[in-house]
C-alpha cells in the first residue's frame, strides 16, 4: 500500500465555509450547496479537511499554488479544466434568474417584456432598462451573459459585491430599493424574501447549471478528486439527495430538470 493510502489525505478547502464548519451543527437554513457538500465530505473516505474562508479570486489562486488545495461549488469551463482537476458534477440547480421587487415598476416592465416566461438581459437591462443591477463581480455568469454584464459601457448601472459572505447583502439592498434588480440562482433566494420578490429565468443563461469540486492539478489533487468522485457516485441517485435539489426547482420545470439531472449524473 502506498504511503498516501495509509493515512488520510489532508485537504485545504478554499471556500465560503469558515474553519470548523464541517464539525459544527448545520443551521436550519443552510443553503442547498452546503448541505450537499457536507454529505459528500462526510461520505468520502480517506480525507481530512481544513476550511479557509476567502473570496473566490483568492481561492482560485491558492488552489493553483497548493498541492492539497481544493474548492467546492465551482462552475466548469474549458479554460478552468486546463488549470484544475474537476470532480463529477455533484449539484444541478436552475439557471440564473433576474429578481425584482413585487409590485415595483421593474416587475411591470419585465412582465411585459417576458417571452415564454423568460426575460432577455440583452433586450431589457443592457439595452433599454437602465436599472441598477446587483451581482457578484468575481463570478462567471456564462458565455452569453458575461459579455453583457461586463460591458464597460454598462458599468455605471452595476452594483457589484465580492464573493463570500457579503454577497448575501444584495437581497436586503433589493428590499430597500438600493438596487433595482439582482442576478442570482433561485436556490440562493432566502426563504424570508420569497414573498417579496419575483424571479424571471434569464434567456441568455443555461436552463440548469451544474457545479463541481476543483482541486490542484497535480497527483495529490487527482487522488482527492478520486475520493470525492466515489462519494458523489454513491449519493447522486439517492432519493434524499435528489429530493433536496428538486425542492429548489419550480414545479413546471421538474420534468425537464429530472431529465437533465439523470443524464448528467449518469456520466462516467
Amino acid at each position: 500500500m502506498a504511503p498516501w493510502q495509509a493515512r488520510a489525505i489532508d485537504v485545504d478547502f478554499q471556500s465560503k465555509m469558515p474553519p470548523g464548519w464541517l464539525d459544527a451543527k448545520p443551521p436550519v437554513d443552510e443553503s442547498l450547496d452546503k448541505q450537499l457538500i457536507r454529505k459528500i465530505l462526510l461520505s468520502a473516505k480517506g480525507l481530512s479537511y481544513n476550511f479557509v474562508l476567502i473570496n473566490h479570486t483568492k481561492a482560485m489562486q491558492l488552489t493553483l499554488q497548493q498541492t492539497n488545495s481544493c474548492m467546492a461549488g465551482v462552475l466548469a469551463s474549458p479554460e478552468r479544466r486546463q488549470l484544475y482537476h474537476f470532480s463529477k458534477a455533484f449539484i444541478l440547480v436552475q439557471g440564473m434568474h433576474l429578481y425584482v421587487l413585487k409590485g415595483s415598476a421593474w416587475q411591470k416592465k419585465l412582465t411585459a417584456m417576458q417571452n415564454e416566461g423568460k426575460v432577455s438581459i440583452l433586450n431589457t437591462w443592457s439595452k433599454d432598462a437602465r436599472a441598477l443591477l446587483g451581482l457578484d463581480y468575481e463570478r462567471s455568469y456564462g458565455a452569453e451573459l458575461d459579455p453583457l454584464v461586463r460591458d464597460p459601457a454598462m458599468a455605471k448601472y452595476l452594483y457589484q459585491k465580492q464573493s463570500g459572505v457579503g454577497i448575501g447583502d444584495l437581497w436586503p439592498m433589493l428590499k430597500q430599493k438600493r438596487v433595482d434588480m439582482i442576478l442570482e440562482y433561485p436556490f440562493l433566494l432566502p426563504p424570508d424574501y420569497e414573498a417579496l420578490l419575483t424571479g424571471y429565468p434569464v434567456a441568455e443563461a443555461e436552463p440548469d447549471t451544474a457545479a463541481y469540486f476543483a482541486c490542484h492539478k497535480g497527483p495529490v489533487g487527482e487522488r482527492i478528486i478520486k475520493r470525492l468522485d466515489e462519494a458523489i457516485a454513491e449519493l447522486v441517485l439517492d432519493e434524499e439527495y435528489l429530493r433536496l435539489q428538486l425542492e429548489q426547482v419550480e414545479p413546471q420545470y421538474h420534468r425537464a430538470f429530472l431529465q437533465t439531472y439523470h443524464q448528467l449524473m449518469a456520466e462516467p
